[in-house]
């Protein structure tokens, strides 16, 4: 797994389903002791990480600015998956 795919996992298992997160509050939400392995990590990446993430499906944006939050969604499954799930 390359780096970047494991900090998408992480800002991923930081964000939650209930509610939207601002940049601040994701930042201190993610573990220190993972984020310590990634020196080179910074707020460009971690907002190029969401963009991608958005364009996936896999997050929702809120706001523009510095309101801007994020929040993470369920991916609908096709028709066929929900009648067939193995």
């Amino acid at each position: 797994m390359d780096q970047n795919q494991e900090l998408e996992n992480l800002i991923l298992s930081t964000l939650s389903f209930y509610e939207a997160m601002s940049f601040s509050k994701i930042v201190f939400d993610i573990d220190t002791e993972i984020l310590k392995s990634y020196p080179n990590f910074d707020k460009d990446q971690m907002l190029l990480i969401l963009k991608s993430l958005e364009k996936r499906g896999l997050v929702q944006k809120t706001g523009e600015g510095t309101e801007t939050q994020w929040q993470r969604i369920h991916k609908k499954r096709s028709l066929w998956k929900r009648l067939f799930p193995f």
